[in-house]
């Protein structure tokens, strides 16, 4: 009888742990179940998020206020060497040109800047050893002032100076005219630098709208000279 209890409790004890096998293996699968459904729902919804964001972030950027703008700068020479890049400038200087250095890896020596590709072009194509190259005031959304002031640089301003030394080259005025005329424009200019936020700008224009012409300068060459350099620092300071 002892044995048969003894066979009778480990079968009974036996059939309990089956079915608390059942059991938990039927709350396993179910936890189990329910966890997979949670990180199915979670995986959708990161998706979702992931393709909205884009979308999100596009309607919600303001946009640019600033349209920006392409100019071309005629070049006659490039170097790596700085000493042979300044007895170039100064070549290019005694023949009319600006005598601009502009470093983006290399030495080039800007003669002018046109807002027509074509001008640059045709001019490029009659002078030996010239070259143009696309340089653009980028778009950009800033504030109020810096757009304003990016707009009269180059709208009004780029106007005025390439006006005044197209009409000196052609003899159509008299060099205090030209230059009665920039630095008149170089003042609003100025004024308008007092006025931006962006620190970067606010020097670019500092510096744009300086106008003193030194003795090494023809009138002609130095109003190629500072339109070219307002063009590149506004360029610079927004890139």
């Amino acid at each position: 009888m002892s044995e048969y209890d003894s066979g009778a409790y480990f079968v009974r004890r036996g059939g309990r742990r089956d079915r608390n096998r059942k059991r938990g293996g039927g709350r396993s699968r179910r936890a189990a179940g329910a966890l997979i459904t949670v990180l199915l729902l979670l995986t959708a919804a990161i998706c979702a998020l992931v393709a909205f964001l884009p979308r999100l972030s596009t309607v919600g950027a303001p946009a640019p206020n600033f349209k920006g703008k392409t100019f071309y700068m005629l070049a006659t020479g490039r170097s790596t060497d700085r000493e042979q890049s300044h007895v170039m400038a100064q070549y290019a200087v005694e023949r009319g040109g600006a005598g601009y250095i502009y470093n983006d890896g290399e030495y080039k020596i800007i003669a002018a800047v046109y807002d027509k590709e074509s001008d640059a072009k045709t001019l490029a194509s009659v002078n030996e050893n010239s070259y143009y190259f696309a340089l653009t005031v980028p778009k950009c959304s800033v504030a109020e002032t810096d757009a304003r002031a990016l707009e009269y640089l180059t709208g009004e301003w780029y106007d005025t100076v390439r006006t005044a030394a197209s009409e000196l080259q052609r003899g159509n005025i008299a060099e205090s005219q030209a230059e009665h005329a920039v630095a008149s424009a170089c003042l609003r200019l100025k004024a308008f630098s007092g006025e931006t936020s962006s620190v970067l700008l606010t020097a670019a224009l500092d510096v744009a709208s300086e106008y003193d012409c030194p003795d090494s300068y023809s009138i002609l060459s130095y109003l190629h000279y500072v339109h070219v350099r307002a063009i590149t620092l506004a360029a610079i300071s927004l890139s």
